[in-house]
């Protein structure tokens, strides 16, 4: 059975820590967890003596160790904590840790990105010696390789490295055996050693050994085929923190919110914190604050586009197609997710030309909706979505909708044709969606 926090904080409470524990996943999850066991392992009045913190990349495992033999000076458990723990890192990996480090460096977090700059060369097999001799402009293409950059950003991060005293991690020898002689034989009886990780190659010796002991926690954000956060795996956390908050939110609002979150959960997390502290006292959070204050990180701005386009607001669509196209966005990743939303009024459009039409009316509730509609006629699929399929679907007949399919097909010819001018394509597009038939 997978290793969960809950058990683990459990299991604390009841005075039995584990010896040993890596906590890898998701960078935000992984602090916010990490903090939760050393509340528990290590109350505020003992932490000056019994808890010993090292940053992985810079600290040698003799350093390490040399803490964890050494006992606590007052009585009850020693932890010692090893921040961005290098050991389960390998080559195969490298490309995520390249992502990782120009995202660090694109936030801001300069010393960090840094350090796991000098962790992803200490993989590739770089000495310090070989450091010491690098020269900004002849390296900058090899960096840049590297980190999966154009460039313009390896060129930075190497002049900010170069002027700053960063060392390259010398590894002892067998470091994961060492490691695998306390999982195997556990710590001294006074000691934790708690380790956090935001890369591990799961395919590692050392990982697998992690796990069959049952000390691996593993945070790690499922994610869609974009790369985003998974909105099933995101609605949980949402939950919890507008419980945390003492807010309510509208199912629209709540959509938005799934469908404008991106790749990190820390980001969502401030997010979310700034729409707390824009709607103040106000316990329930509507779509227009959400509109309004939450960033749009996880391109859920076709969603605005999928929405005029449902109301037949010919200028409304007109207006967000001409933001996205001078954004940048391709067309034809603009052509999907309308095909999408046309294929789900479609849907609706069907459904409320049958049985379930007989219970339909327009100024339900989205509470109502489930009680009158869906209750003797269950569908799969989201049942909100369904529902603003409903609402969407009045304003169509199912033959428009037909016809808007043809209109999709014969669209995408045209993108893909030469001589047309894609602005011209999709805005001729959305004004035969939004045009009532005669």
């Amino acid at each position: 059975m997978k290793l969960n926090l809950e058990s683990l904080l459990a299991n604390i409470r009841k005075g039995k820590p584990p010896s040993l524990l890596l906590v890898h996943g998701d960078d935000y999850q992984v602090r916010a967890a990490i903090q939760a066991l050393l509340d528990l392992l290590v109350p505020p009045e003992n932490r000056a003596f019994n808890l010993e913190r090292f940053d992985g990349r810079a600290a040698s495992w003799d350093q390490i160790e040399a803490s964890l033999m050494t006992p606590p000076f007052l009585s009850g458990t020693k932890t010692v904590w090893v921040e961005d723990a290098p050991y389960f890192a390998s080559a195969e990996n490298k490309g995520e840790m390249g992502e990782k480090v120009l995202l660090l460096w694109s936030e801001g977090k300069k010393d960090e990105a840094a350090r796991l700059f000098f962790e992803l060369l200490h993989i590739e097999g770089w000495t310090q010696e070989r450091w010491d001799r690098v020269e900004e402009r002849a390296s900058t293409a090899e960096i840049a390789a590297l980190l999966g950059d154009d460039g313009r950003e390896a060129a930075a991060l190497l002049s900010f490295c170069r002027g700053q005293d960063f060392r390259m991690r010398q590894a002892a020898s067998g470091e994961a055996d060492r490691l695998i002689h306390f999982l195997e034989n556990g710590l001294p009886p006074w000691g934790v050693l708690l380790l956090g990780a935001s890369h591990v190659d799961r395919r590692t010796r050392l990982y697998k050994k992690f796990i069959e002991k049952r000390a691996a926690l593993d945070l790690a954000i499922v994610r869609d085929k974009s790369g985003n956060l998974d909105r099933a795996a995101l609605a949980p956390f949402l939950d919890q923190r507008l419980r945390e908050a003492g807010k309510r939110i509208e199912p629209r609002a709540r959509e938005m919110v799934l469908a404008r979150a991106g790749t990190q959960l820390r980001a969502v997390h401030q997010e979310l914190d700034k729409l707390f502290l824009y709607v103040d006292d106000r316990d329930l959070i509507q779509a227009k604050d959400v509109e309004e204050i939450l960033l749009d990180q996880g391109e859920g701005w076709v969603f605005d586009l999928t929405r005029a386009v449902a109301a037949r607001d010919r200028l409304a669509a007109l207006g967000q197609l001409a933001r996205l196209l001078s954004q940048g966005n391709h067309p034809l990743a603009l052509l999907g997710p309308i095909a999408g939303e046309i294929r789900r009024l479609l849907l609706a459009r069907q459904l409320m030309d049958g049985e379930m039409g007989r219970q339909w009316r327009s100024e339900m509730s989205y509470p109502q909706f489930q009680q009158k509609v869906l209750r003797d006629a269950p569908v799969p699929g989201n049942p909100y979505s369904l529902y603003m399929g409903f609402k969407g679907a009045e304003n169509f007949t199912a033959r428009e909708l037909a016809r808007d399919l043809d209109l999709l097909y014969e669209t995408d010819v045209r993108l893909k044709s030469s001589g047309n001018s894609p602005r011209i394509v999709m805005e001729r597009l959305v004004i035969e969606l939004c045009q009532k038939s005669s």
